[in-house]
């Protein structure tokens, strides 16, 4: 049975489903992850079949045009929507067709939103997932992509139609491909309820922990959400240079922004150098696309590109990040105490999520930033006992959790409807 598996975006939303694809494969399913081809060797090297999509975010994030658009400057997002957005739009959906259409099964994240239509067409068994629970609505928790939340239930419940406001841009892109390429003649619009297909509720797959985010019974049998889907980076090996770091001191504070594009990186590492100085701590920086590539490694710091938190974080002391999903997990499976500086999307979500479960510090955000406020940050991620030992206790309850197991289970009784 061939499952098609449609995602795109940065790392967090294609590593996890590198995880989940690559257990599938061992149940003797026939998988592919159609997703940019900047991954093509990611997903590769993890032995699951690869479909290239022509879109790359982190391309479009770094250039200046995708910053002038994060920044959340209105006219500049307007202006590149024609000159940059809608052609990328029109790859991705051509793309996403060509991978998927002789699939048996489909899984697709909302940001590939043409797994609707394409599950439309070829009328077979799909799933919608996230590794975040944003897709089903619950009056439990305000809709995570939102910058804001509500302790009102029914507010929070109707914040999940929000979720098809981010469509309207690319209705009239959709519908075209819908007619065209797929051959079906109903349009899509706000009204059309992309939870719903040929009168029955679409399966929502949740890559996250019921230990850390509360499971809405009212979902009853239709969302699956067991663990987070953990991804074994085996056969890595770290370099010398860093396990002689890590063996020549104190635990280090791990520092990573991922691919969030600081707005002025040499200036957060040199606040983020002098403060660990001033507290008497070590620090590792992971630059990733974050602007910080010119750290010096010494006896104080090290700087390395990339590394597997699955293999860092049992090291350290403490993770100061900017609240993505993947980063959430792995120090939540390790034990570690955060202080999360959000950006956007569903970050602060997570900073408010970790803040209530007294896991990490009050968060900072960029334009707060200062040597100061790094410094009074890390004494409390040090000397708050509370945030490890409640760290630690969740950690106990993450490992026990088998969420890619369990979601497999739940794929197969659907299918089997």
């Amino acid at each position: 049975m061939k499952i098609k598996i449609l995602t795109v975006g940065t790392r967090g939303d294609v590593q996890p489903f590198v995880a989940l694809g690559k257990r599938l494969i061992q149940y003797g399913y026939e998988v592919t992850i159609c997703t940019g081809e900047n991954f093509k060797t990611f997903v590769e090297s993890n032995e699951v079949g690869f479909f290239p999509i022509r879109i790359n975010y982190l391309e479009l994030t770094q250039s200046k045009e995708g910053k002038r658009m994060m920044s959340g400057n209105v006219i500049e997002i307007f202006k590149n929507m024609k000159k940059l957005i809608y052609p990328m739009m029109e790859q991705m959906l051509e793309d996403l067709w060509e991978g998927s259409k002789d699939a048996d099964v489909l899984i697709y994240h909302p940001k590939a939103f043409g797994g609707y239509d394409i599950a439309e067409a070829l009328g077979i068994p799909v799933f919608m997932a996230h590794p975040i629970p944003v897709i089903a609505p619950t009056s439990l928790f305000t809709n995570p992509a939102l910058p804001f939340s509500f302790n009102i239930g029914l507010i929070n419940k109707m914040s999940f139609k929000v979720n098809r406001l981010f469509m309207i841009s690319f209705f009239k892109i959709i519908n075209k491909w819908r007619r065209e390429k797929l051959g079906l003649a109903t349009k899509r619009s706000i009204f059309t309820n992309d939870l719903v297909l040929n009168g029955k509720s679409i399966p929502i797959l949740y890559g996250c922990s019921p230990s850390v985010i509360p499971y809405d019974e009212n979902w009853k049998e239709n969302v699956s959400m067991s663990g987070f889907w953990f991804l074994e980076e085996k056969g890595w090996k770290p370099p010398n240079e860093l396990l002689n770091f890590l063996e020549d001191g104190s635990p280090p504070i791990a520092i990573s922004f991922s691919s969030m594009p600081l707005k002025n990186p040499d200036r957060v590492k040199e606040m983020l150098i002098e403060a660990l100085e001033k507290t008497g701590q070590r620090g590792v920086f992971i630059s990733g696309w974050s602007g910080m590539n010119n750290c010096d490694s010494n006896s104080h710091t090290f700087t390395v590109d990339s590394i597997p938190h699955t293999w860092l974080f049992p090291r350290i002391i403490g993770v100061i990040h900017h609240g993505g999903a993947g980063t959430i997990a792995a120090a939540l499976r390790a034990g570690k105490p955060m202080i999360i500086c959000p950006f956007s999307a569903d970050q602060p979500f997570w900073a408010e999520r970790m803040r209530r479960i007294d896991v990490a510090t009050t968060p900072l955000k960029e334009r707060d930033m200062s040597v100061e406020t790094f410094i009074n940050r890390i004494y409390e991620l040090l000397r708050n006992n509370t945030l490890s030992d409640n760290a630690s206790d969740i950690a106990i309850k993450i490992n026990k959790e088998k969420g890619i197991e369990d979601t497999i289970k739940f794929i197969e009784e659907k299918i089997k409807q």
